[in-house]
């Protein structure tokens, strides 16, 4: 099998990172693999001793078919930073796997998604394979390997030169964009309503949300990606460590039950969506990200005097 190069962004989370080579390493794919490594240099001082700590570690990593560190002498960004190692990933190979240091896989991760890319190839409305699941109840009857939705999940991933290169990664107004047609904007936002404010954020230049810019691209291009039924990632980054994840504690959802089954996954073509599994992904992302009232309130009027009001009282 020619397998498809792995990406993995780091900083200066080195126990994050080493639980992560160590689930990779634990997959038989790994050794005809190419780790390619991405080390973003310091924006503060302070962080230098961590940083090189993570470097010192990635070089003694084996495991793999080879291993291809990449380091920044200028801090770039997250973004940035990410971008530019992709560039040259996708200069050599026409696809890749991608994941945060803060993802821990399943033992079948890497078989799972090379196989979906060669399965899905073809399929230009697929836009990616992603290895988590979150653990919403699926329909009792539901009785295949994987299912699609119309979003896409970067907690463990894999994409294609075509459809990677397709996007606009810039910075621009998208919530303008997308306000003009009011259908639209609730059709995008079916998605989850935790994605307006992220939207917003992004398109004020707040924040670079960049799997927020995958998810608008496919939005605009009815496209779909493909699910595991049984999580292939956990992420363990809402610990405080990580950025836009805060230090959630509550945040079970971030780690299933990982698939240990180590059992080839069956495949199935498009022919459309579940609607009762869509269903059940909506209310469950409604209710890990606040519930109704959140729902109703957040990113209006109301949730912003209620902020303004905090930093208030918080002074005094």
């Amino acid at each position: 099998m020619n397998c498809a190069p792995i990406f993995v962004c780091v900083y200066d989370r080195l126990e994050h990172f080493k639980r992560c080579i160590a689930s990779l390493q634990a997959n038989p794919l790994a050794s005809e693999s190419v780790l390619y490594i991405a080390s973003d240099a310091p924006y503060k001082a302070e962080h230098q001793a961590a940083i090189q700590q993570v470097r010192n570690y990635a070089k003694t990593i084996a495991g793999f078919k080879e291993v291809r560190l990449r380091c920044n002498e200028k801090n770039l960004g997250a973004h940035l930073s990410g971008l530019k190692i992709i560039a040259e990933i996708l200069n050599e190979y026409d696809s890749m796997i991608c994941l945060e240091d803060d993802i821990v896989v399943s033992p079948d991760f890497l078989q799972y998604l090379n196989d979906g890319l060669n399965y899905y190839k073809d399929d230009k409305h697929c836009f990616s394979i992603c290895g988590f699941k979150t653990p919403f109840k699926l329909p009792a009857n539901y009785d295949k390997d994987v299912y699609f939705y119309f979003s896409h999940s970067p907690w463990g991933m894999a994409i294609w030169k075509d459809r990677w290169e397709s996007v606009d990664h810039s910075s621009y107004d998208r919530y303008s964009e997308l306000r003009k047609n009011k259908t639209r904007y609730k059709k995008f936002l079916s998605i989850g309503f935790y994605i307006k404010g992220i939207l917003q954020a992004d398109s004020k230049g707040e924040i670079e949300a960049s799997d927020l810019r995958l998810y608008y691209y496919m939005f605009q291009h009815n496209m779909y990606s493909v699910f595991p039924v049984i999580s292939k990632a956990q992420n363990w980054g809402f610990d405080g460590s990580g950025a836009h994840c805060g230090n959630n504690k509550k945040a079970w959802w971030t780690k299933p039950e990982l698939d240990l089954r180590n059992k080839p996954t069956n495949f199935i073509p498009f022919t459309g969506f579940d609607k009762v599994l869509l269903n059940n992904h909506r209310k469950f992302q409604d209710k890990i990200n606040g519930g109704v009232i959140a729902k109703y309130l957040k990113y209006t009027w109301v949730h912003t005097l209620y902020k303004r009001l905090k930093k208030v009282l918080k002074g005094k």
